[in-house]
């Protein structure tokens, strides 16, 4: 609850106004344009050449690429933000947490300019620390408030949202490469870059990109709010329903549940006529008007406007708050099999690059190549959403975190293939990381609830820290020693602990809403 009563939100009032569809449309613009600024966090891979050069060139020379893998670990660092981020939308709004978030974000990428040129400490805290603070407090705020309008869909909705967080990266990995190294020149065999010309750009990109995130974020925080009434039901039919009937009327109540209404009507007689000829006339009172007309002033009520918004059939059976969910089995395998999931992921998306330009003389093709992969990614979201609300959360993941395994333990083998396999093998890789944003805090509603969301997946997500630092210790110490070859071998088996620790997770006390 709010620490101090909330006024009506007459933006929200608005929205409430249009069909369920229109609605949720409008809801999700606001929630996927802000992860579109916030997700290029992915982009991190794309710019690591970048400033690695730039650094080690005009700021610090001992500054190496294995150094810059700190900075995404700590980037990372928004699960603490998450827990923040609940606080303060449930304190004040969404709409005021999501600013606060968004603010950070795009003031830490304008420093970022500065900082690089003058300190790998302060770019550090900069473009790592500030950067991953805003983005936990507008990512779980964001996606919290679209599953509010559509609790019935969460896992759908969140993974449009998650979509978008993923598709940033095919939109902003070819503009940070066509500002940068506008004449694709090439890379070193160890990844850096050389060219005075192409370096002197690099400070410049910070200022432009955080021009861009602004501008998208104002538009989109107008939006971002909660409904003003509880919704039981988001009034949403089927996906299958939407594709393929042409009246999109017909579905606009069919995800509604209806049950039968006895009509008993009264008849009521008037005072008789002047006329002594005029028979008797009577009125029919309709009980179910009355009673749709004092749901109306009820819902009316600023009373209600105070309840939280996750009146769903799910929330009834199970509602646990942070303090309850850590002492939950399910909760840790929830944890260790995010944390693998996290490793496998943040691996492949910040080294992908530097291991495709030891084989690959093509820095815009990898740009292309990254695009292609993060649209790919996008879609998968959706598509996993999809098929943990059609089948299941053990089902979905086991299959995505199978198929990880097998790319990347082969993965070595696109050094000898060439470009087209090195493309196919990311390709796959992204689509099977697109399980991860996407279905595990669908795992937290369904464990946990949907009351404490924000909270819950905050704790959850502190798992991805914890693999961060285990990558960024493993890069700094161990990369140049090992190889990508076995880097790839040994991180394959990350995904595959994920595969049997959801397969084993049906046995715990929660488990079970997920299988």
């Amino acid at each position: 609850m709010s620490l101090c009563r909330r006024r009506r939100d007459p933006i929200a009032d608005t929205i409430y106004t249009l069909s369920p569809f229109k609605r949720i449309c409008v809801i999700l613009f606001g929630a996927v344009s802000i992860h579109l600024t916030i997700g290029t966090y992915h982009t991190f891979g794309n710019m690591l050449p970048y400033m690695a050069s730039y650094m080690r060139n005009f700021t610090d020379p001992s500054v190496r690429i294995e150094h810059m893998m700190w900075i995404p670990t700590f980037q990372g660092c928004f699960p603490f933000a998450m827990v923040i981020g609940g606080l303060t939308s449930s304190t004040f709004s969404p709409r005021v947490s999501a600013f606060i978030g968004c603010a950070l974000v795009t003031s830490s990428v304008a420093l970022s300019a500065y900082a690089i040129q003058h300190s790998f400490a302060m770019f550090f805290i900069v473009y790592g620390l500030l950067f991953g603070l805003g983005s936990g407090i507008a990512y779980v705020t964001a996606v919290s408030t679209a599953i509010n309008w559509a609790p019935d869909k969460i896992g759908v909705v969140s993974g449009i949202v998650a979509a978008g967080f993923g598709l940033s990266s095919s939109i902003f990995a070819p503009i940070q490469t066509w500002i940068v190294n506008p004449m694709n020149l090439p890379a070193t065999k160890d990844g850096y870059f050389v060219q005075p010309e192409l370096l002197h750009r690099v400070p410049s990109l910070f200022t432009k990109l955080a021009l861009i995130y602004g501008c998208m974020q104002a538009i989109a925080l107008i939006v971002v709010c909660d409904p003003p009434f509880r919704i039981r039901h988001s009034g949403l039919g089927s996906l299958s329903e939407y594709i393929f009937s042409g009246s999109a009327s017909s579905q606009r109540y069919a995800g509604v549940s209806y049950s039968r209404v006895r009509l008993d009507e009264q008849q009521e007689a008037t005072p008789p006529s002047t006329s002594d000829d005029a028979p008797p006339t009577t009125t029919t009172k309709s009980r179910s008007n009355e009673s749709i007309a004092n749901d109306v002033d009820e819902d009316e009520e600023d009373d209600d406007y105070e309840r939280p918004v996750f009146d769903n059939d799910e929330d009834t059976t199970i509602q646990l708050s942070p303090n309850e969910m850590l002492k939950s089995p399910t909760f840790y395998c929830l944890f260790a099999a995010l944390f693998c999931c996290s490793f496998y992921a943040n691996m492949f998306y910040n080294l992908y690059k530097t291991y495709g330009e030891s084989f690959i003389e093509d820095d815009m093709f990898m740009a292309m190549a990254f695009s292609i992969a993060s649209v790919a990614n996008a879609i998968a979201r959706i598509g996993w959403g999809y098929l943990t609300d059609r089948t299941s959360f053990q089902i979905a993941l086991s299959t995505a975190t199978c198929l990880a395994s097998v790319f990347l333990l082969t993965m070595p083998m696109t050094r000898e293939l060439g470009k087209g396999a090195f493309l196919f093998w990311l390709t796959g890789t992204f689509v099977c990381m697109g399980a991860t944003h996407a279905l595990f805090i669908t795992a937290t509603v369904k464990c946990f609830g949907n009351r404490h969301k924000a909270n819950n997946y905050g704790y959850l997500i502190l798992s991805t820290t914890a693999s961060g630092i285990l990558l960024a210790a493993i890069s700094q110490f161990y990369l140049k020693t090992i190889g990508y070859t076995y880097l790839f071998i040994i991180t394959s088996i990350f995904p595959f602990f994920a595969f049997i620790i959801i397969s084993c997770i049906q046995w715990t006390p929660q488990g079970k809403l997920v299988t």
